[in-house]
């Protein structure tokens, strides 16, 4: 153990010496000017200049306040460099209520957040990986600084794609209170209010800033807008038609050998249904008996059912202070508590135990006092056992969510001079997360399977009772879904109180950080002072996450799941220098390099080190050119090492339903196929102890221009390059499904239902798909911005415009082939989101002293996207859309043609807004609208929430906003 111990140190002090060529001077030169230097997110060393070798964007507290957006992490997914699958509250299904950002695309796991220079809890239902963009409180926000660079050698893991370190007011003094109130013009929902007050104190010592903040949003429901009201489906022809879920409230029952109407029917429906007239999906008045089911008029419209922009309250408190002891200890403090409770609704529950959950021991019984009275009858008249019923269970009134998140954080220390040259830091921080989570409208299964089981009517009580005569199961209450809901057939309270129950969920996240660092000028160089920083830092990270007992035991319609807790630390040591190779001299008005490395000790996987080299030229007054290379890792989390079996729902497409090869056959399929259960499938997802850390390689290169020929113009193009490999992912349920159908790879992560299933014979009722390393992610692009601010008659015109070009992201599977993603979108749900290829934020705007006006548009190019694979059985080329791009699909097997897979190019997005600010003495008020021409997202074919893809577009409408400022 000692051994281990010293080895482990000794590597610790072997990355602190890595640069032992540097002799620290401690004596100051007298007399010499002072030059106020600051830290900028990308390094831990204090320089004068705000533009480095890194590219970092600013946003500053001016633009935060004016656009009206109470949640710092909606700002920054508006940015250009955010992309992929990002989460915000407009995520209702799959949602819950958490922000997180995505920089590059890469995922918000890859995308480091800091709080003044310093890492954050992760925060979430529990077991998170990333921060929760919803707990910072806007108010108390000074600027964001995005750091468009990997940083492992500064930050440590997760800073591949970036770093997000939000600035607080912690110089602010006097008194500041907003008040501000949103909703849509279209409907009047969606409404936010939000209420802030902040005070600071200031002495000769130090200073107190306490901020406490109240925000609550509103619902707005799928239902109140034409794009989102129905089910939208698109064929390859590029019919866009409405559709719908087979377990409508009149029922589904398959399987029965029948007759209705002199035809023959083996899947029947209670009437005719209300079908995608669907225009009142509380309609059930359906004519009386059973008819053949007919997937164009039978389907149930659930989409007004569902919250499309999700409500919550969030409220807390931020402070922070520091007291100066001397010029040798300085004394500083953060404490932070933030709370939410949101919300999400899902449609009532399509009670369907073996299509939709794969729950066998759920037949409804042919000695079932209900099916014998009103259930469908065979050709002979008589009741059958039932193996495959669906009856959506509306009398429930929904799904519901409700999530309430508590995050607190607290950051202690010293820190101060040690001499002229050099100054040190120590502080310790302690950020803790609990969730519960509460989930009302499922059903306990095998309470299902009692009350669907035989039973009868007691000629005593006149009751049905469970079970037979000598034997029946008390506390059971048999179940008629032959009814007709909002009629006295319908489904009763005592039905419902037996099969469903309420889920409580708990999960926890908690970190310490014990650090130190000490920076200065090490020795001058003729060109300047070498500045170092050099430090050492202890981190532990726990998460957990207890699903409710039933869920735990796998016999709940909700997605079952064993309990995740682990915990895992870390022990670092890193050396940063900056180099002043030339100044003043010609053709080098500057010339630095940048020099970091970092070394990690895990107790999970090992170690790893890290490096960055950064060149920073300035050949003449105006110009910069500047240049990055480096490595980094993101260290597998506490849920991607102990996540517990979970059970997911992907939306995928088995090609061994319609064309059943060899291997489909080996694995258990029909010879003719099989009838897909739907688009959804269930799968196995987990986590594993024997993840290693991803690896990232790192270019940057750039130039910023500020031509002396025009005062106020700034010209920044950054090119940037990343190749992840290793990634910490899934092999992903549609690669299992194809590979296994083409090539007979991963066919044994598919089970599948057997010959005694009925119509489910082949299909698969469950897929392996735990968390592993596998494949990689090549992402390459650029950003470009344009910055120019004049005085004009009226006031300060200033004009941004930032925009970001993705030139490839590949994303690289297991099987080595490459999905091409920059220009695409791939669902959500199953993929990676969306890259539109070019991105562009314009603001304008025009300030005096007493007023100011600022116009904005947000430009998101059109993508491609996945429509279908269109099988050469049924389709031929011709038919195909000839709009849309087909690509060539063959059998693995034969080498002959299958069909094509089948593209579609999506419109592209355009937002304005519009904002003006008037100032008075002591208050400012500002009168907003977003989204002025009321644009409605883009139609995404294969989009998981609502037709669209809400984590990239804007799907709440037009909003206008008024907020009011009071300070003192």
């Amino acid at each position: 153990m000692l051994n281990n111990k010293l080895f482990k140190y000794s590597k610790l002090a072997l990355a602190i010496s890595s640069l032992s060529f540097i002799s620290i001077n401690i004596q100051a030169e007298e007399g010499a000017g002072e030059v106020e230097r600051i830290e900028v997110t990308g390094s831990r060393i204090k320089r004068a200049d705000m533009e480095g070798a890194n590219p970092v964007q600013i946003i500053g507290r001016e633009e935060l306040v004016a656009s009206g957006i109470t949640n710092v992490g909606d700002i920054l997914q508006e940015i250009p460099s955010v992309a992929g699958a990002g989460t915000n509250t407009a995520i209702n299904n799959g949602g819950s209520g958490s922000v997180r950002v995505s920089l590059r695309g890469l995922g918000s796991a890859r995308t480091l957040v800091l709080l003044n220079g310093r890492r954050m809890v992760a925060s979430g239902t529990g077991a998170n990986s990333s921060v929760d963009l919803s707990t910072i409180p806007t108010a108390i926000i000074k600027r964001v600084e995005v750091l468009k660079d990997g940083a492992s050698a500064i930050y440590g893991s997760d800073a591949i794609a970036g770093v997000v370190n939000i600035i607080t007011r912690d110089d602010f003094e006097g008194f500041e209170a907003n008040l501000m109130y949103d909703a849509s013009t279209e409907e009047g929902d969606g409404e936010t209010k939000s209420f802030d007050v902040t005070v600071g104190f200031a002495g000769d010592k130090g200073n107190v800033v306490v901020n406490a903040f109240y925000v609550e949003q509103g619902a707005q429901w799928s239902g109140d807008r034409s794009w989102s009201q129905f089910e939208l489906d698109m064929d390859v022809t590029g019919e866009v038609s409405k559709g719908g879920s087979s377990a409508p409230p009149w029922g589904r029952y398959n399987g029965i050998d029948g007759i209705v109407n002199g035809s023959e029917c083996g899947s029947f429906t209670h009437g005719a249904g209300s079908g995608p007239g669907q225009s009142d999906p509380s309609d059930f008045s359906n004519p009386t008996g059973f008819d053949c089911w007919d997937w164009d008029k039978d389907t149930y419209n659930y989409a007004p059912a569902n919250y499309h922009l999700t409500p919550q309250e969030r409220y807390g408190f931020f402070a922070s202070g520091s007291y100066e002891f001397n010029d040798k200890i300085r004394f500083f403090s953060e404490l932070s508590f933030n709370r939410r409770i949101s919300d999400t609704k899902l449609a009532p529950l399509p009670l369907a135990p073996l299509a939709f959950f794969g729950f066998s021991d759920a037949t409804y019984s042919k000695d079932n006092y209900y099916n014998q009275m009103f259930g469908p009858k065979d050709k002979d008249g008589n009741s059958v056992d039932i193996t495959d019923w669906r009856r959506r269970m509306v009398e429930t009134g929904g799904r519901d969510s409700s999530f309430r998140v508590e995050t607190v954080r607290a950051a202690i220390g010293f820190d101060g001079e040690i001499n002229d040259d050099w100054r040190y830091e120590v502080s310790y921080i302690f950020g803790a997360n609990d969730a519960a989570t509460n989930g009302a409208g499922g059903v306990n299964f095998e309470k299902v399977g009692e009350a669907v089981g035989p039973s009868f009517l007691d000629s005593t009580s006149g009751e049905v009772m469970c079970g037979a005569p000598d034997n029946v199961i008390e506390g059971c209450v048999s179940l008629n879904v032959f009814g007709i809901p909002g009629t006295e057939t319908a489904i009763n309270q005592a039905m419902m109180d037996f099969i469903t129950f309420d889920a409580h969920d708990f999960g926890s996240n908690e970190q310490q950080i014990i650090s130190g660092s000490v920076f200065g000028d090490a020795f001058e160089l003729p060109a300047g002072m070498v500045g170092v920083a050099i430090g050492l830092e202890h981190r532990e990270e726990k998460g957990a996450d207890y699903p409710d007992a039933l869920i735990a035991l796998g016999i709940t319609s909700g997605s079952s799941r064993l309990s995740t807790e682990g915990s895992y630390t870390v022990d670092e040591a890193y050396v940063e220098a900056n180099f002043p190779l030339l100044a003043d001299v010609p053709f080098a008005v500057s010339l630095e390099i940048d020099g970091a490395i970092r070394y990690s000790d895990y107790d999970t996987f090992g170690d790893t080190t890290n490096h960055k080299l950064g060149v920073r030229w300035v050949p003449m007054e105006g110009l910069l050119l500047r240049a990055t290379s480096s490595s980094a890792f993101r260290a597998p989390s506490t849920n991607d090492l102990f996540q517990g079996a979970s059970a997911n729902s992907p939306t995928v497409e088995d090609p061994c339903a319609t064309n059943p090869t060899s291997f489909c056959i080996a694995d258990g399929v029909p010879a003719g196929g099989f009838e897909p259960i739907g688009d959804q499938l269930s799968s196995t997802r987990g986590g594993s102890t024997e993840i290693q850390p991803e690896e990232a390689d790192i270019l940057t290169a750039g130039i910023v221009y500020s031509p002396d020929f025009m005062d106020g113009l700034s010209v920044t193009l950054d090119y940037w390059d990343i190749e992840v490999t290793d990634a910490i992912s899934t092999i992903g349920e549609q690669l299992i499904l194809t590979k296994c159908a083409t090539e007979g790879t991963f066919c044994d992560k598919i089970t599948r239902y057997g010959s005694d299933a009925g119509a489910l014979y082949g299909n698969s009722s469950d897929i392996d798909d735990r968390t592993t390393n596998v494949g990689g992610v090549n992402s390459s692009g650029y950003d470009f911005n344009i910055k120019y601010s004049t005085d004009i008659e009226m006031g300060m015109l200033k004009v941004n415009l930032d925009t970001t070009y993705y030139d490839t992201y590949d994303v690289i599977q297991a099987d080595d082939s490459i999905v091409k993603h920059a220009g695409k979108y791939w669902d959500a749900s199953s993929g990676d989101g969306n890259f539109p290829e070019w991105k562009t934020n314009i603001n304008i705007s025009l300030q005096n002293d007493d007023w100011s006006v600022a116009y904005s548009i947000r430009y998101m190019s059109s993508v491609e996207e996945y429509v279908d694979m269109a099988s050469a059985s049924d389709w031929s080329l011709s038919e195909i859309n000839s709009g849309f791009r087909t690509a060539e699909v063959f059998n693995g097997e034969t080498g002959a043609l299958d069909g094509w897979d089948v593209f579609r190019d999506v419109d592209s997005s355009t937002i304005h807004d519009i904002r003006f600010t008037y100032f008075m003495e002591n208050m400012t008020a500002t009168i907003g609208m977003d989204n002025i021409f009321d644009e409605d997202p883009p139609y995404m074919a294969s989009g998981f929430n609502d037709n669209t893809d809400p984590r990239t577009y804007n799907t709440t409408g037009r909003h206008m906003y008024l907020s009011l400022g009071l300070s003192f």
